[in-house]
């Protein structure tokens, strides 16, 4: 029995929405990662777009950002997400 994804990812980039889908995907991982510390704004050329509301958040997902970025690649695929850009939004 195939799985979804060998059905579904070809219908898609058919479409040209394989990338927005990912892009979705990528932005619930990052979100279910965060746990709330921060809220993922968008993906796009393999850099994550996510909001803080203080420095102190800021800080701490910058020293954490490597490990966002190794979870995302193992749910997603190897070398999706390349870093994650973060804005202070306070």
């Amino acid at each position: 029995m195939k799985k979804l994804n060998e059905f579904l990812l070809p219908a898609l980039a058919k479409r040209g929405l394989k990338k927005t889908v990912q892009s979705a995907e990528v932005c619930f991982f990052a979100q279910e990662w965060g746990k709330g510390r921060f809220t993922a704004i968008s993906f796009s050329r393999g850099i994550l777009k996510v909001s803080v509301t203080s420095s102190s958040a800021a800080q701490s997902l910058q020293m954490d950002e490597e490990k966002l970025v190794d979870f995302l690649n193992n749910k997603i695929g190897p070398n999706t997400v390349k870093s994650v850009r973060i804005m202070n939004v306070s």
